[in-house]
């Protein structure tokens, strides 16, 4: 069927990209949808619209659509260095103290939890991939989600989008449950007597702050250009070497990111913020794309299958702290942030560690919620290649 806006109407297309990528983030914004997140809305508008014959297909072989070409050649690997400026792997060990415990602890239980997942839920033949990548958004972020998704050619797959939706259900759920956890009494004797020196902010000089300007914009895209462009470059001769089909571009692109972060951290300092934003509007862009190659009819045939590979990691991976909470000497507090981070990221396992008072819980939660971001990728894609 030949959609109402055709493949050729190159700026046409685009603003409808555009456009839903920035209706997402100003309803998450907003709270237009409630808790449903901007990505699934971003994806869930492209994805009606390619149904309703308004935009092309993205999954259509038969037809060639510069736009969408243009987002998935380019958008991931600029987006992802912008999105790991702020990844200091010495900062985040230095400055995280017990919470990066709990955090590896939580991770661990996260990858033997896909383990368990993939041993008694049947996804079919991409059951490995599915759980490689929710291992890399569990134990990283969305950031990890698409990137290991598209080291493993996996986003056009219906297990993807049904696997985003899953997320943003399971993972609402999930941050509910957390916040409840230290007032079930009947948890209490997992955990030691929680820290009263949690309770108080650590004195520290103000942080500089760096607003968004047009120099960063052009040097923070200038930077994750020269990083993608050096690992694309570098990516054909370590996959033929290597005599793989996994896409190592996306790999190779996030270690030189990390590379960077941590050899010039003062550089990159004062681009943190621009460029987190720029990469992530990119995202939403990508995103936007994957949407018009979604069929939804697929997703809800297929979702409550994926919600029980979910349920199964993320109940171990509870389960699994708990028993170890005593024994490491984490309070509840330590534990249910450090899952936070896990599961949801930095974004809430700080608001999640301010609301409950533990103010000096408040930047390890965001620290080890970034070293997320720098081994997510590497643990999804290394247990897609194990199971499959």
């Amino acid at each position: 069927m030949q959609s109402l806006i055709s493949p050729e109407s190159n700026m046409v297309l685009f603003f409808v990209v555009a456009g839903a990528a920035a209706f997402g983030i100003y309803s998450e914004h907003k709270k237009w949808f409630g808790k449903l997140s901007g990505i699934l809305v971003t994806m869930i508008s492209m994805s009606l619209l390619a149904m309703a014959g308004v935009v092309p297909v993205a999954s259509n072989p038969n037809i060639k659509v510069d736009v969408y070409e243009l987002v998935f050649s380019y958008f991931i690997p600029i987006s992802i260095p912008m999105l790991l400026f702020s990844s200091n792997i010495v900062k985040i060990v230095k400055e995280s103290g017990k919470l990066l415990v709990a955090y590896i602890l939580g991770a661990i239980g996260i990858v033997l939890g896909c383990f368990l997942a993939f041993n008694i839920i049947n996804l079919g033949p991409d059951s490995g991939k599915t759980a490689g990548v929710i291992a890399a958004t569990l134990v990283g972020g969305s950031v990890n989600f698409i990137a290991a998704a598209e080291a493993l050619n996996f986003s056009t797959n219906p297990l993807f989008t049904a696997t985003i939706a899953v997320d943003n259900f399971v993972s609402n759920l999930y941050t509910l449950f957390l916040f409840l956890t230290p007032s079930l009494l009947f948890l209490a004797r997992f955990f030691v007597k929680p820290k009263a020196e949690n309770r108080v902010e650590e004195s520290s000089a103000k942080k500089a702050e760096y607003p968004i300007t047009m120099e960063r914009i052009a040097v923070s895209v200038f930077i994750a250009a020269f990083i993608a462009g050096a690992g694309s470059f570098v990516s054909p001769y370590l996959q033929s070497l290597l005599n793989t089909d996994i896409n190592l571009s996306i790999l190779i692109i996030t270690v030189f990111a990390v590379l960077a972060a941590n050899l010039f951290p003062k550089l990159l300092q004062p681009l943190e913020n621009t460029a987190f934003s720029v990469g992530l509007w990119m995202m939403y862009v990508f995103l936007a794309v994957i949407g018009a190659a979604t069929n939804i009819q697929q997703i809800f045939s297929i979702g409550p299958a994926v919600l029980a590979f979910y349920l199964t990691i993320m109940v171990f991976h509870f389960l699994f702290l708990l028993s170890l909470a005593k024994l490491f000497k984490l309070d509840v507090y330590e534990v249910v942030i450090s899952s936070a981070a896990n599961i949801m990221g930095p974004s809430v396992a700080a608001p999640m560690a301010a609301s409950m008072g533990q103010k000096k819980l408040v930047t390890p939660g965001i620290l080890v919620g970034i070293l997320g971001y720098v081994i997510g990728t590497f643990i999804g894609v290394s247990i897609a290649i194990y199971l499959s």
